[in-house]
């Protein structure tokens, strides 16, 4: 029996209908792919390069010393403060979320979008363990990438930050979190000028808002 052209019209609408869910589906499995593949080599940079970079074993003992003797070498741990890099970005340190449980890399003053692709970057500030303000950004993805766990962070909620300049890993608390239009910059300069501070920054709204999380030294 011939179909009818409302039978052919369902078998159409059915087609696009689990077309629309593979590719729902497919999306959704590359996204958490991703995720998983940009964490797994965060990890891996941070658990070998990074911390080979920042440990105090004979190699560098051997390099603070020939700093000593003269050589151009920056940091006060005698370590070239160029030399450590994540996909072609220098990195600047390391940030730790335990309640999200986040690591990642922190890279270089942010000059282009194309570093937030890599991992988190500084956006403005003093630098990573200063005394002072410095503002980390990061996309907020839906899948919980980079920064798009913050609204899972609460105030009282630990930080830590490693910078590669000293090696130094210290613990800041959440203590404000607010949501803010994309063109307010009032929390640039921190709260408290006199102590270690960072603002943790993401999107939201599609980029017309933005997710503030305060924290500061313990």
């Amino acid at each position: 029996m011939e179909k009818t052209f409302f039978d052919r019209f369902l078998s159409f609408l059915l087609v696009i209908l689990v077309i629309a869910v593979l590719s729902g589906i497919g999306y959704l499995v590359y996204k958490y792919y991703q995720k998983y593949k940009i964490n797994n080599d965060a990890a891996e940079f941070l658990d070998n390069e990074f911390e080979k970079y920042i440990s105090d074993d004979d190699e560098y003992e051997e390099e603070e010393a020939i700093a000593e003797q003269g050589d151009d070498v920056n940091g006060p741990r005698g370590i070239d403060a160029d030399g450590l890099t994540y996909r072609g970005y220098k990195v600047e340190g390391k940030i730790e979320m335990p309640t999200v449980n986040l690591r990642y890399p922190v890279l270089e003053q942010m000059t282009s979008a194309n570093e937030l692709e890599v991992s988190i970057a500084i956006q403005y500030g003093v630098g990573l363990n200063k005394v002072g303000n410095t503002v980390l950004i990061g996309h907020n993805y839906r899948s919980g990438l980079f920064f798009g766990s913050n609204k899972r962070m609460n105030i009282g909620d630990s930080v830590f930050i490693t910078d590669t300049a000293t090696g130094s890993r210290v613990e800041y608390k959440i203590f404000e979190k607010f949501t803010t239009e994309e063109s307010d910059t009032s929390y640039f300069n921190g709260r408290n000028q006199s102590k270690r501070e960072v603002a943790l920054v993401t999107c939201q709204s599609n980029n017309k808002y933005r997710l503030v999380l305060l924290a500061r030294e313990v």
